[in-house]
C-alpha cells in the first residue's frame, strides 16, 4: 500500500532536529499520545532553553572528569546506535507488511485505510526518527575517539576544533545521542499502537473468517516490531543513564522512557 510520505518526514525531521538548536529542560518519559504527536509533527510543550547556555553552563561548573566522560559517551553511543538500528527494525517491519497485498486487500475492502495510512505514518516517522539517531551516535562516537580538550561527523562538524572535543561538547552530543535516541525508540512503540489499531478494527470486522490471512501476517509484523522496540528503548535508557553519568546535576535532564505497547496500545507516562 503506497502512502505519500512526504509530510510526516518532513514534520518529523522538524521536530527531531529540535533539540540540536533547543533542549527541554525536563524531556518527560513518552508513550503512545506523544508518539502520535510527533507522527503529526506537533512539537510537545515546556520550557525550553539554548543548548548554548546549557553547554556553557556545563563548561562553567568544570562537568566531569575527562576519562568518566570518554567511557561515559563511547557507551552512550554504542546504546544509541542500538537504539536506532531496532526502531530501524521495528519500522520496517511495519511498513512492509502494509505493502502487503493480502493485508492492502483486507484495507481496501474493509474501508479501514484511515487506519492503514495512520500505521503507515507513525513507522515513517519512527524510521526518521531511527536515521538522525543513528547520525547522533556516530557524531558522538567519532568525538569520543579524539582527545577530550570539533571532530567531523557523518555529515558535518560537531565540535569548535578539528581534532578534539571539549568536555562540555562531548556531554551535548551525548544529550542529543540519548535525546534522539529516545524518540526513535518511543516512536517504534507508537508505531506498533498504531499497527494494532488496524488489526483490532480487522478483527471486529472479520465476522466470518475472510481476513484470517492478512491478521496472521498483522500478528507476525506486530511480534516482531514489538520486540525491536523493547530492544530500542532498553538501549535508549543505557544511553540516557551514561548521559547523567557524565552530566550530572549540571547538564539538562533525559528521563529514561517507560512506555510499553500492549495488545491495544501503548501505556505509561506520556509527553
Amino acid at each position: 500500500m503506497n502512502f505519500n510520505k512526504a509530510v510526516v518526514v518532513t514534520t518529523a525531521l522538524a521536530y527531531l532536529v529540535s533539540p540540536f538548536a533547543y533542549a527541554e529542560t525536563t524531556p518527560k518519559p513518552a508513550g503512545a499520545s506523544a508518539a502520535k504527536a510527533a507522527a503529526a509533527g506537533t512539537v510537545s510543550t515546556g520550557v525550553i532553553v539554548g543548548v548554548v547556555a546549557v553547554v556553557a553552563a556545563v563548561a562553567g561548573s568544570g562537568g566531569s572528569s575527562s576519562s568518566t566522560a570518554t567511557s561515559s559517551t563511547e557507551a552512550a553511543a554504542t546504546a544509541a546506535a542500538t537504539a536506532s538500528t531496532e526502531a530501524a527494525a521495528a519500522a520496517a517491519a511495519l511498513a512492509a507488511v502494509l505493502d502487503d497485498s493480502v493485508v492492502a486487500g483486507a484495507v481496501t475492502a474493509l474501508g479501514l485505510s484511515s487506519l492503514a495510512t495512520a500505521a503507515d505514518e507513525a513507522a515513517a516517522a519512527a524510521a526518521v526518527a531511527a536515521a538522525l539517531a543513528e547520525t547522533a551516535a556516530q557524531n558522538l562516537s567519532n568525538a569520543s575517539s579524539l582527545p577530550v580538550v570539533g571532530v567531523t561527523s557523518v555529515s558535518s562538524s560537531v565540535c569548535a576544533a578539528t581534532t578534539s572535543c571539549t568536555n562540555a561538547e562531548l556531554i551535548s552530543l551525548t544529550y542529543n545521542a540519548a535525546y534522539l535516541a529516545q524518540r526513535a525508540s518511543e516512536l517504534a512503540l507508537g508505531a506498533v499502537t498504531a499497527m494494532n489499531a488496524l488489526k483490532t478494527a480487522i478483527e471486529a470486522a472479520d465476522t466470518n473468517g475472510t481476513y484470517t490471512a492478512a491478521l496472521a501476517k498483522l500478528t507476525a509484523a506486530i511480534t516482531t516490531a514489538y520486540a525491536a522496540a523493547l530492544k530500542s528503548q532498553t538501549a535508549a535508557n543505557t544511553a540516557i543513564t551514561n548521559y547523567t553519568a557524565i552530566a550530572g546535576t549540571t547538564g539538562t535532564t533525559l528521563t529514561a522512557s517507560t512506555g510499553t505497547t500492549g495488545t491495544t496500545g501503548t501505556t505509561g507516562t506520556t509527553n
